[in-house]
């Protein structure tokens, strides 16, 4: 009996991390589509956060690393680059790309899954071209 438990626990645990691995891509994929028209940092890392509030992922401003992944256990990072992504876009224009990080830290319930794996960073990265520039909050920008 504490064997099928710990089992049924384990398929919990495999489930739980599938279904945050399709949130962050999901949310990472709506930060970038506000990004194409809207390039407000707290209207993206909302979108962002809308599409992952079950795991807790927050529009909070986090601290990002040179590969634009937040450096705390969850959070979404934010840059514009220039079309070859070699270099910060520093006017925003058409044609600069947003690049949208989300990152989640997926914890095991399961001790011995948790021995093995301990917690797994699970990060998804969009870049897409800016179509349109705006850079005041909404509703003066839209938010698709």
């Amino acid at each position: 009996m504490p064997l099928a438990v710990l089992l049924l626990i384990a398929v919990f645990d495999v489930g739980r991390a599938v279904y945050g691995a399709s949130a962050v891509g999901n949310a990472s994929r709506m930060g970038g589509r506000t990004a194409v028209v809207n390039q407000t940092g707290i209207d993206i890392r909302q979108r962002a956060a809308d599409q992952a509030t079950a795991l807790g992922i927050t529009a909070a401003v986090v601290a990002c690393n040179a590969s634009n992944v937040p450096t705390t256990t969850n959070g979404t990072c934010i840059q514009f680059k220039t079309a070859d992504l070699t270099a910060d876009c520093t006017l925003l224009s058409v044609g600069c790309v947003a690049v949208v990080t989300t990152k989640w830290t997926f914890t095991p319930i399961t001790p011995l899954l948790g021995q093995f794996i301990g917690n797994v960073a699970l990060t998804s990265t969009t870049e897409i071209p800016i179509e349109a520039v705006c850079n005041t909050a909404y509703p003066a920008c839209p938010k698709p």
